[in-house]
């Protein structure tokens, strides 16, 4: 009995151990399986923020993104990957159609002044100077002094000079007109003033808002091209201190407090021309929204006369709004600006005023601050932009890169400000 109980104890035991082996093996197997599906998950996880690293970092620590080399040629996302070829603006089939490209707040100092004077005058307009040739004429706000003067104007927070040799940048980026009507053009005195006319000068590229004189500084700009007669003003509505302001004998800014300043000079200027175009320097810094002040203000000016109104200075984007039929644009941002700039500060982008047959149609299209550069951040970026830039806007539907008067498609009116 001994030996048959102890062969069938054996067997027991025998089948046990077998029993485990099998869930053991079953038990390694699903661990395997297990780590399998992990470390496929983390490699899934790390190849993703290997593909957004450039746009993680450029979040997280802008200093430290690489931007170069970048095609000028193409589009381009904040990593640096190529999206699609060179922007295109929609503008009028007509042959006669003029389209007149405007620009923000230009300021080569600080690491702009620095950067130039180590990668020439055209690095920071490397992806931009294609949209800005390919127009008839092309303005921007030079907003700064053009001077080697020293003494500045102790009234100044901020007192920005930038070297000569900056203007060749902006002239063979496609510009041909810059405003000096703003804050920051006497920031060294009547002599940096004046220098920077005679520079201006030296590098034929006219301006407007600011002279020697008064008369100068309230004169239009003419451009007759494709058989009609265009004509530019400019004034600014933020000057620090009066003294800026042109006088009989005095040289400043054409200043535009006084409404009897400005309303009498559209009025005379619109009388032989097809088009006038006015640029401003106004409204409350760092706002995103003009204040009823302005939008009151820029219907008497189109009452006066004036065909579009184009805004600066408070160093981010405004929206839109048309007013019968002429296209306001209440600030367009910064458009070169030293590389502190981060966030809505650093959002830019190009007017585009198309003037056909009477009309006037505006684009807009997006670009970028970064590293004293105006890039392409891309297509997800252009549309973000453009559907904000319609939310703050008035009466306006932006289609594409069109902006469009949708007051006027609908046939009712935006109710007037209230002041």
């Amino acid at each position: 009995m001994n030996s048959i109980h102890e062969s069938r104890k054996d067997r027991y035991a025998r089948k046990k151990k077998q029993r485990l082996r099998k869930i053991k093996m079953i038990a390694g197997i699903g661990l395997l399986i297990s780590v399998g599906l992990v470390c496929m998950l983390i490699l899934t996880m790390a190849m993703r923020a290997v593909d957004n690293q450039s746009e993680m970092v450029t979040l997280l620590n802008p200093d430290v993104a690489p931007v170069a080399p970048l095609d000028p040629n193409r589009e381009y996302d904040r990593g640096g990957e190529k999206k699609s070829n060179k922007d295109t603006v929609k503008v009028s089939s007509s042959q006669d159609a003029i389209r007149i490209i405007f620009a923000g707040d230009a300021l080569m100092d600080w690491s702009v002044k620095e950067t130039i004077r180590k990668k020439g005058p055209d690095y920071p307009f490397e992806y931009v100077k294609d949209e800005v040739s390919s127009a008839d004429y092309a303005v921007v706000n030079l907003e700064t002094a053009i001077t080697h003067h020293t003494e500045k104007d102790t009234n100044q927070l901020y007192n920005f000079k930038s070297d000569p040799e900056s203007l060749q940048g902006l002239k063979n980026a496609g510009f041909n007109l810059v405003t000096i009507a703003n804050n920051h053009t006497l920031d060294f005195k009547q002599k940096g003033f004046l220098d920077t006319l005679k520079y201006l000068e030296k590098y034929d590229i006219p301006y407007i808002g600011g002279g020697r004189n008064k008369e100068e500084a309230y004169r239009a700009h003419t451009v007759k091209m494709k058989g009609k007669t265009i004509k530019f003003l400019a004034f600014s509505r933020f000057i620090p201190q009066t003294y800026w302001f042109a006088g009989k004998d005095r040289p400043g800014i054409a200043e535009a407090y006084n409404k009897s300043s400005v309303l009498p000079v559209i009025k005379k200027e619109r009388e032989d021309c097809d088009y006038l175009l006015v640029y401003l320097h106004w409204g409350v810094e760092k706002n995103h929204r003009p204040e009823p002040w302005q939008r009151n203000y820029a219907r008497e000016i189109i009452d006066a006369g004036a065909d579009a109104i184009i805004g600066s200075h408070v160093h981010v984007l405004q929206g839109f709004e048309f007013y019968k039929g002429k296209p306001i644009a209440y600030s367009i941002g910064n458009f070169l600006f030293p590389d502190y700039v981060r966030g809505d500060k650093a959002d830019t982008g190009l007017l585009n005023l198309t003037l056909d047959q009477g009309n006037i149609e505006m684009s807009f299209t997006p670009y970028f601050i970064y590293k004293d550069q105006i890039i392409k951040k891309g297509e997800a970026y252009d549309k973000k932009q453009l559907k904000y830039l319609e939310s703050i806007s008035i009466g306006v539907k932006i289609d594409g890169k069109q902006v469009r008067d949708a007051v006027k498609a609908n046939g009712s009116a935006t109710a007037p400000p209230t002041r």
